[in-house]
């Protein structure tokens, strides 16, 4: 059996990586198996913003006509390398079959049976669905497993590796126990719940006791600190699903006791007694964020019970530091936050220029996109009108049937691939103006905006206007911090900016 294989990358940036290489090879080991000859490889290198055309596309078409009943294969890597919506898919298949060639996907089980070709039109109706979903099936996997007590990635030391991915398998059990490292890192997590040893300590006693000759490689501090953090609630048999934000007991053996975990945060942290905190706590938004001026620490808190009920505070946790003990109101502080942040929203005149200067922007790139559209509607219309000359040649006699079919399958051919370079062209177009005003409307008031989101939401809006955190003192208040991109540059302009140039004066003479 002969084939082609057609290869095609979608910008200029994916040419210079290793796409059309990575596809050439596969398809390539996929001829190879399916005993076909490769007799030509047709690739399309990326066009440019300013035009969708897909020459060596219509070339390998053009190819299976001139060459009709002699290429038996047409091969891809994805349907979606073929054509991007299921109307184009549908239309070159057609012509293909005209010319006694098969559409080879070879990511994808199509064949030429009938059920194949129900396949294949299928897959390339879903095409686009499919990429959609695939992260969110990925995660909704992971987290499933994790609430039936089954760690979806690789454990961390100590437990071994059941390398699943590799057989192509889904993990249905719990890592088992390694049987020379488990015990090593055992007992160095119980004798640090004592108190005994600091954390350098630990990591020069585990490798006496032999974890370097397990491991083949020196015990550093950053090991020991992952030990005592990342991974610390996996060993005491807590796996955190981060989709749900809920703990989940793990189906592993684990190394120490809930107990144990939190005096190994004891002794990490200072504390005079033991606190099971979370990773995020909806109660204290600002927690991480606040950062002490005194010390440069992040901010902690806590919520002591009293006679009054539960006291909210946010305070600094470092024992050697002048602010420590001195709480701050959960509601005064987050009240101060919110007036503060308000400093540093983004002025009219800013918001004005940011319009602006978006909006133009994408209307430099949307006036290509449209102008490629109107070009390609341009081609469409005169091959149609080509295509009628044709029929008025064959139906006067002009031309013979031999003549005719050629003539017509050439037209229909250039037709269906204009096709694909107009509707490729229009894919571009986007409601930028919509996008702007959200946006706008968005960052227009950020004391609102931070009070509006959910509790889970806010660290992140945090990192974003202040990506550092923001120094704070019960004395002074709120220091000067390095704010977010965008923020930064409204603040510096003082809402000074635009995209208009004032149009000069010309005097007379």
């Amino acid at each position: 059996m002969k084939g082609i294989t057609y290869i095609r990358v979608s910008s200029d940036e994916q040419v210079k990586g290793t796409s059309l290489e990575f596809q050439e090879e596969y398809c390539r080991r996929y001829c190879e198996q399916k005993g076909i000859e490769v007799i030509k490889i047709f690739r399309d290198e990326g066009q440019s913003a300013k035009t969708t055309n897909r020459e060596e596309f219509l070339r390998a078409i053009e190819f299976c006509r001139k060459n009709k009943d002699k290429v038996q294969a047409f091969v891809v890597l994805r349907l979606d390398r073929f054509a991007r919506n299921a109307g184009d898919h549908f239309a070159i298949q057609k012509i293909l079959i005209s010319y006694g060639t098969t559409l080879y996907s070879v990511t994808e089980n199509i064949n030429e049976g009938m059920s194949g070709k129900l396949i294949g039109g299928i897959l390339a109706v879903v095409n686009e669905y499919d990429n959609a979903i695939r992260t969110q099936r990925a995660i909704d996997g992971m987290s499933s497993r994790i609430n039936d007590g089954i760690f979806p990635w690789k454990p961390p030391l100590g437990y071994v590796c059941q390398h699943v991915r590799k057989r192509d398998e889904k993990k249905t059990k719990p890592d088992p126990p390694d049987p020379k490292i488990f015990s090593l890192i055992q007992r160095a997590l119980k004798e640090y719940a004592k108190g005994t040893y600091s954390q350098a300590e630990l990591a020069r006693l585990l490798d006496i006791w032999g974890l370097k000759a397990a491991s083949g490689k020196k015990t550093t501090p950053q090991l020991i600190d992952r030990l005592l953090g990342r991974h610390l609630k996996f060993y005491a048999g807590i796996l955190e699903n981060p989709w749900s934000g809920k703990d989940i007991k793990g189906q592993h053996v684990p190394m120490i006791s809930e107990e144990e975990m939190h005096a190994i945060r004891l002794v990490r942290l200072g504390k005079a007694h033991i606190v099971k905190r979370n990773k995020f706590n909806p109660t204290f938004p600002l927690r991480r964020t606040i950062i002490c001026s005194d010390c440069h620490r992040p901010y902690t808190a806590s919520s002591p019970r009293g006679n009054g009920g539960r006291y909210f505070y946010y305070h600094c946790a470092n024992k050697q530091c002048p602010a420590f003990g001195k709480g701050i109101s959960k509601l005064d502080l987050e009240k101060a936050f919110i007036g503060y942040v308000r400093k540093y929203t983004p002025k009219e005149k800013f918001l004005t220029a940011f319009k602006e200067t978006v909006l133009d922007l994408w209307q430099e790139k949307g006036q290509e996109f449209e102008l490629e559209v109107k070009r390609q509607e341009k081609n469409l219309t005169e091959f149609e009108t080509t295509k009628k000359r044709v029929y008025e040649f064959f139906e006067n006699g002009t031309y013979s049937q031999e003549t005719f079919k050629e003539r017509i399958e050439e037209i229909e051919n250039k037709i269906a691939a204009t096709r694909i370079s107009r509707n490729e062209a229009q894919l571009e177009q986007f409601d930028i103006e919509a996008a702007v005003i959200y946006a706008t409307k968005f960052i227009s008031d950020l004391g609102r905006q931070w009070f509006d989101l959910a509790p889970q939401l806010r660290p992140r809006f945090q990192k974003l206007v202040f990506p550092q955190g923001l120094p704070y003192s019960k004395a002074n208040g709120f220091g000067t911090a390095k704010l977010g991109l965008i923020y930064e540059i409204n603040h510096r302009s003082h809402g000074d900016l635009s995209q208009l140039v004032p149009r000069g004066r010309v005097e007379l003479p």
